[in-house]
């Protein structure tokens, strides 16, 4: 038997736990995946909607004018932020098979034919992409493949003797996030635009705003019928779907590409991005927060 601390010989050196009376293996290995090769890029600006369409499970209660002075000046200021990155390829949640419409737009915007509109497509992805004198702008949205439709959803719920709206209703859970999302919404409204960014993005907040996807339906569970995280896989889809697109417009390690995308695709996409052995994730908070 092996003592806890005893050394070993060869590939293997053991780190001891003395508080927990534990052993920690670490393997030298050969570095098979190329570690220190050269990785693109991809920094990730996780935004609100400017032009809120609704379709988020929270609904904003609180709006800005972003066509306002104030705010057009703070876009400005945003825009000039993430210049400093110099990406090569700018990404924007629009969705992919609608490309055509979107060069369409950005081409009539640099024949100055046609004005922005307040979506933060428009106003990030395209200013930053005119400023950097980029000919396209790349949508990677896509809709996901589902595992099972709402619909489905709520018709396999009886089965378990369970009714949707009841099971929401009693998770306190939500009530919570509801209280938080109000509290962080309405703070867009005192905050400039690069600092409440810098709120949403920061690694806490994310890692904070992805438990919301656990709670409520998602507990609609009994014996082998997991009819709620059936339905949540759809969103985990979508953006498995974003990341593949990313990966294709990835041509070489010399990419840097910057993502313009709701803030709630942050946890998923930045774990996909941070475990891509093609990709070096980049932190956005220092293009992002005040410098004192």
């Amino acid at each position: 038997m092996l003592r806890p601390y005893a050394a070993c010989l060869g590939l293997l050196s053991l780190t001891a736990c003395a508080s927990r009376g534990t052993v920690s293996v670490r393997v030298a290995q050969p570095d098979f995946l190329e570690s220190r090769a050269p990785k693109a890029q991809l920094l990730m600006l996780g935004v609100f909607h400017f032009e809120n369409p609704g379709l988020d499970t929270y609904k904003p209660k609180y709006t800005i004018d972003v066509m306002s002075p104030t705010r057009q000046k703070e876009i400005d200021d945003l825009v000039t932020r993430l210049v400093r990155f110099n990406p090569t390829k700018v990404a924007v949640e629009f969705r992919k098979d609608d490309q055509r419409r979107t060069d369409s737009l950005y081409d009539a915007y640099l024949a100055g034919t046609w004005q922005l509109g307040g979506n933060e497509v428009y106003q990030v992805g395209f200013r930053l992409a005119k400023r950097l004198g980029h000919k396209k702008v790349y949508n990677i949205d896509i809709a996901s493949h589902p595992t099972l439709t709402e619909a489905e959803a709520r018709s396999q719920a009886p089965a378990l003797g369970m009714n949707i709206d009841s099971v929401i209703k009693r998770d306190p859970w939500l009530a919570r996030y509801q209280k938080l999302n109000e509290f962080q919404d309405s703070l867009k409204t005192v905050m400039t635009l690069s600092d409440y960014l810098a709120l949403i993005n920061d690694t806490a907040e994310v890692r904070k705003s992805h438990g919301s996807y656990l709670v409520g339906s998602f507990k609609l569970a009994r014996e082998t019928n997991y009819v709620g995280v059936d339905d949540m896989t759809q969103w985990y889809n979508r953006n498995l779907r974003i990341f593949s697109n990313l990966q294709q417009l990835t041509d070489s390690p010399a990419e840097r590409i910057l993502v313009v995308i709701g803030a709630g695709h942050l946890p998923i996409l930045r774990f996909l991005a941070g475990t891509s052995n093609e990709h070096m994730l980049v932190d956005v908070l220092p293009y992002l927060e005040t410098r004192h």
